[in-house]
């Protein structure tokens, strides 16, 4: 039971696996890491990072109360939080059948139909925020142009997304996630 890379038991996959020495500083710049790598490699949480960034600029823009804004931000991370899910089931998936099989392929189906889930329900809490407040929408871009700030914050939300990807390519946390996959 000893002898195979996959068994958690083996001396060979502990070691060099220091579990107790790590600080909580590690412990964030991993969790750092894997959020790049998951951004870096996959097309789909990119694209829920740039919705959420508009999501949260039309927040802004509809000056939505704390109650709607803070559905947003449940829907927000619920869908985020699936993706990643999604990206670990595909990755153990793959770690355990690197080649085709029928059950494997189901499973990340599953996943992937749990992040589906996830976006229409964001998409019903979008709409139930954003609804009364698009029904006086001349008001509302009367008041929001009176408040200038809105207008820089909006703007800077919209460019998170890019900024975000700077942010990896500079600190190269998605490079290095996945140099030590290879």
């Amino acid at each position: 039971m000893g002898e195979t890379r996959r068994d958690p038991e083996s001396p060979q996959y502990l070691e060099g696996w220091d579990f107790h020495s790590r600080s909580l500083g590690d412990s964030f710049r991993h969790a750092w890491d894997g959020l790049s790598y998951i951004y870096v490699t996959q097309r789909n949480m990119r694209i829920h990072v740039f919705v959420a960034s508009l999501a949260f600029s039309t927040c802004i823009v509809l000056g939505l109360g704390r109650t709607e804004f803070f559905m947003v931000t449940l829907a927000v991370l619920g869908v985020l939080s699936a993706e990643v899910v999604n990206t670990l089931t595909e990755s153990i998936v793959d770690l355990i059948q690197p080649e085709y099989n029928v059950i494997a392929k189901i499973i990340k189906d599953v996943a992937a139909a749990g992040v589906l889930l996830t976006a229409v329900f964001s998409v019903v809490i979008g709409v139930i925020a954003f609804c009364p407040a698009l029904g006086n929408l001349s008001g509302v871009l009367r008041e929001f142009a009176t408040y200038r700030w809105r207008y820089l914050l909006v703007q800077a939300l919209v460019f998170v997304a890019p900024s975000f990807w700077g942010m990896i390519r500079f600190t190269g946390a998605g490079r290095r996630s996945c140099q030590e996959e290879e």
